[in-house]
């Protein structure tokens, strides 16, 4: 990696222009930026701003403390790391973004990952799949074309239009405004000893797999109450909307659980290969990248594709004895099959050489080895 050595105090902003194809970006505790990739320019003007650029790919390393703004990437995106904000405008592809303070972005054309954010998120239009999850702050998405799926949220929600089905499951914080509209059906956990109440449409299609519902039925809009309903929840659905509890929804709880071990695993060893690529010749080191790039890839594919299968199968489950149905009983209804698994990209025989390579001079373990290719054949 090339290094740019900072000059001047204080939080530094990094203004990235432009990307022409992938970025990725990590915060760490040195004032420099390090820059990996074809014809990265890097400068500093005189108020300390450190404008970025790159024809192609670009790999950089800021400082934890930077204010970060990107205008455009022309391909996928992964930021992670940073205590200043982020700004990011728009990425053609897919967007990753993760242990930061705080987000404003525009426009994604793929898939969006946001997780870990230390306070508010805005968010423009996403093309594809969104997941939100760990938010200390209020969050609020204009448009998402796919799927939604939010959790463990710390403020307030607004949601304007998701195209496909949402996947809620979150501690409903008092006193805060939740507002989704969605296009196809939801699925929300109530977590155990929830005050909280949901307002939907009247005759909307609603069962309720939780113990301790009140139904209110009105001219304009029914409510789901629990306890005394003192947080309020505005759901809006084309499709079904269907209440489930943490303990007796054993489907939803292996979903997470799945996602939960899917990250683990991955985790230590991305921060393993990262910090060993310096070690590698650059050939290696640039195929090694990719290899662990196509492997969150897939586990992210696998994670999607097990809240799919959840959100299908919790519809064809037998409902308990204090379920309720109204708007139009769909008792009798079959149970939807689950949709098929998203396509694995086979791995090639150069990466598993890449692999063995790494394995070869111990900057792997065999474990490591096969926890890699475990991930890039999606059997983890």
């Amino acid at each position: 990696m090339e290094r740019f050595e900072l000059s001047g105090e204080g939080m530094p902003h990094i203004h990235i222009t432009g990307i022409g194809s992938d970025l990725r970006l990590r915060g760490w505790d040195q004032p420099a930026v390090a820059s990996k990739g074809d014809h990265v320019d890097i400068h500093q003007a005189a108020d300390g701003t450190i404008t970025i650029m790159a024809e192609s790919d670009a790999s950089l390393r800021v400082p934890f403390e930077s204010h970060l703004t990107v205008e455009s990437v022309g391909s996928d995106a992964k930021i992670t790391n940073l205590d200043g904000s982020v700004t990011v405008s728009q990425v053609g592809a897919d967007l990753s973004l993760r242990g930061v303070s705080g987000a404003t972005i525009g426009t994604v054309g793929g898939d969006l990952r946001v997780k870990r954010v230390a306070g508010p998120v805005q968010i423009g239009r996403v093309g594809g799949d969104a997941t939100v999850r760990e938010i200390e702050g209020a969050v609020t998405l204009e448009a998402v074309g796919g799927d939604l799926y939010v959790r463990d949220m710390n403020g307030p929600c607004r949601v304007e239009q998701v195209g496909g089905d949402l996947v809620l499951s979150t501690d409903f914080m008092p006193g805060a405004a939740y507002t989704f509209t969605v296009g196809g059906d939801v699925v929300c956990r109530v977590p155990p000893g929830a005050d909280v109440r949901f307002r939907v449409s009247a005759g909307a299609d609603v069962s309720v797999d939780v113990a301790d519902a009140e139904i209110i039925e009105g001219d304009t809009h029914d409510e789901i109450v629990f306890g005394s309903g003192t947080t309020v929840v505005e759901l809006q659905a084309g499709g079904d909307i269907q209440f489930v509890g943490q303990d007796e929804d054993y489907i939803m709880a292996i979903n997470f659980q799945l996602e939960e071990d899917l990250e683990m695993r991955l985790a230590g060893l991305e921060e393993q290969i990262t910090r060993q690529l310096s070690g590698l010749d650059e050939q290696i080191a640039r195929k090694a990248e990719r290899i662990r790039e196509k492997a969150e890839k897939q586990a992210e594919r696998a994670a999607r594709h097990a809240e799919r299968i959840a959100r299908k199968a919790t519809r064809g489950k037998r409902k308990r004895e204090w379920s309720f149905s109204f708007g139009g009983s769909k008792t009798g209804r079959a149970p939807r099959s689950a949709p098929p698994a998203e396509p694995v990209d086979p791995v090639t025989d150069e990466e598993r050489l890449t692999i063995l390579r790494m394995v070869e001079r111990k900057q792997i373990t065999v474990e490591e080895a096969e926890k890699l290719l475990a991930a890039l054949e999606g059997r983890v």
